[in-house]
């Protein structure tokens, strides 16, 4: 689909070249590559979701429910931010808590609208606060945790021929139980456990993986919800309440990560069960039902965690990787609340330590050669968790001098570019020059490497004019001094607002090599002599 483009006037960018040429490609320096991915993601979600400590569906009428403010919790320990922590627990402290220590679930237009606790909730914020107990040396808080653990325990788990099973709320202690296998956490029950010696933990853990074990022989893919009767019998449901069709979505997505990231092998063995009833195409619904057909074309991030999560617990660590891009892609050209809480925190739990997990991406990529001392792989977010599954061999320390795109006939030489004084990257000066961010990644290191054009000129269409006419699937190569060259395929494209730019998820470090190609769009504002938008084109190595 074209964008709006437009041929400047001459008159008009005879009087503002300058302002004109440094504003028609991507503002703002990219991410330093050398900065921690699980940092990076938990801090945009924290500054783009939290107010003032409370955690804001801004796309789903600006309420607050506990699971979002765990999740603002866990993030928070991963961002290693213990003042936004201490605002998010402050809040939801005098906002959400109940007299038996549970959090009521959902809070709209200054007052609960919804008083029943909600487990997964609880369960994170208490594995949350016992996390940032440790890593802020604070007893205030790891006390607090074993106590709402201890609170769940007792009025949200229930003894079946099973073991014990977390219930979604104290509404569904009758048996048949109304169950969630996606609210089941191994490791929140670790880290539970540890911290208070209540053998109800491990208990938990026993019984969870029993139910989740017993859920997917009556169906290879978890369902959202399912019940669970007192003497071990299983079904899948619709909903809560039984009523519906069964189907894999939102919730059910959340299973094969929590099971992903647990320390023991048998709940990893699950996860990767998970994998071999998913869909294998590229392109994943976010919408399942029981028996993996679509029932939506829209995509979410969590259902690309989820891909990634049972693959990587599945030993296919390039297959998850690829997912994960399509999770951050996913991320940032459809930011939610929801999206975007799952894609930092999928980061974290597949990438990271930093929750008390085993992250099985991690894992998975240790045995993988060693990146040569100098390139990339010292010195971008692979170093910094995700490991690179590309053969070093792939990486290159010349500078790249031409970029071929055959789908819309670009055939032409490099140039470097630099930051300009105004914090934008510099544009060429001449409307025929495709420019390298010189400062930032080497196309074909790890790494989103960044290459502006100009898209007019005052006598008409310039070097990246075409730019929006690329799809999904186009190709673009690089050539580099040294004569190699580095291959790319188009995975999308992204029209964002200058004033507004999202450098964090643009310019993010990425696990495997990448291209954003940057140029402008949207109307010509003649008040300020701008382009109001730049397209953004992400690809990755091919």
């Amino acid at each position: 689909m074209s964008i709006l483009r437009r041929a400047l006037p001459a008159g008009a960018l005879a009087a503002a070249v300058a302002v004109a040429v440094s504003a028609c490609t991507a503002p703002g320096e990219p991410a330093d590559g050398s900065a921690d991915d699980t940092v990076a993601a938990a801090s945009a979600f924290l500054a783009e979701y939290v107010d003032d400590g409370r955690v804001v569906r801004t796309d789903q009428g600006g309420d607050t429910v506990s699971e979002g403010q765990a999740y603002g919790l866990l993030l928070a320990v991963a961002a290693d931010d213990e003042p936004v922590f201490d605002r998010i627990w402050e809040w939801t402290t005098e906002n959400l808590q109940r007299d038996d220590g549970l959090l009521a679930w959902q809070w709209q237009d200054g007052a609960v609208v919804d008083d029943q606790p909600a487990s997964d909730a609880d369960l994170d914020a208490a594995r949350a606060l016992v996390l940032a107990g440790d890593a802020f040396d604070r007893d205030d808080l790891r006390e607090q945790g074993i106590a709402l653990g201890a609170s769940l325990l007792d009025r949200m788990t229930a003894e079946t021929a099973l073991g014990r099973i977390l219930l979604p709320g104290p509404w569904a202690e009758a048996s048949p139980h109304a169950y969630n296998p996606s609210y089941a956490s191994p490791a929140a029950y670790e880290v539970l456990a540890q911290a208070s010696g209540d053998e109800r933990w491990n208990e938990l853990a026993a019984g969870s993986r029993a139910a989740t074990d017993a859920l997917l022989e009556a169906n290879p893919l978890p369902t959202n919800w399912a019940t669970i009767g007192a003497d071990g019998s299983v079904a899948i449901a619709g909903s809560a309440g039984g009523g519906g069709e069964p189907g894999y979505g939102y919730d059910a997505a959340r299973t094969p990560i929590r099971y992903a990231e647990s320390c023991d092998p048998a709940d990893r063995a699950l996860a990767g069960r998970i994998a071999t009833a998913l869909p294998d195409s590229a392109t994943l619904a976010a919408e399942l039902d029981s028996g993996a057909g679509s029932i939506t074309t829209d995509q979410h991030p969590v259902a690309y965690a989820a891909r990634a999560a049972a693959l990587a617990a599945d030993g296919r660590a390039d297959d998850a990787l690829a997912d994960v891009q399509r999770m951050s892609d996913t991320a940032a050209s459809t930011p939610t609340y929801y999206g975007a809480a799952w894609n930092a925190l999928a980061v974290a739990m597949l990438n990271d330590d930093v929750l008390g997990g085993c992250p099985p991406l991690r894992d998975a990529g240790a045995g993988a050669a060693p990146a040569p001392a100098g390139d990339a792989g010292t010195a971008t977010g692979a170093a910094a968790g995700l490991q690179n599954p590309v053969a070093p061999r792939q990486a290159s320390t010349a500078r790249p001098v031409h970029i071929s795109i055959p789908a819309i006939g670009v055939d032409s030489g490099l140039i470097g570019l630099g930051l300009g004084g105004d914090g934008w990257i510099e544009s060429p000066q001449d409307y025929d020059d495709i420019g390298w961010y010189e400062d930032g990644v080497l196309p074909g290191e790890i790494g989103p490497a960044v290459i502006a054009g100009h898209v007019d000129s005052p006598t008409g269409p310039a070097v990246f004019y075409d730019l929006p006419e690329l799809a999904t699937g186009d190709t673009v190569s690089i050539r580099r001094a040294d004569g190699t060259t580095a291959d790319f395929v188009v995975t999308g494209l992204q029209t964002v607002e200058k004033d507004t730019f999202p450098t964090e998820s643009v310019y993010a470090p990425t696990p495997t090599p990448e291209l954003r190609l940057v140029t402008c769009a949207g109307a010509w504002d003649s008040t300020t002599g701008h382009y109001v938008d730049n397209l953004v084109v992400t690809a990755v190595a091919a």
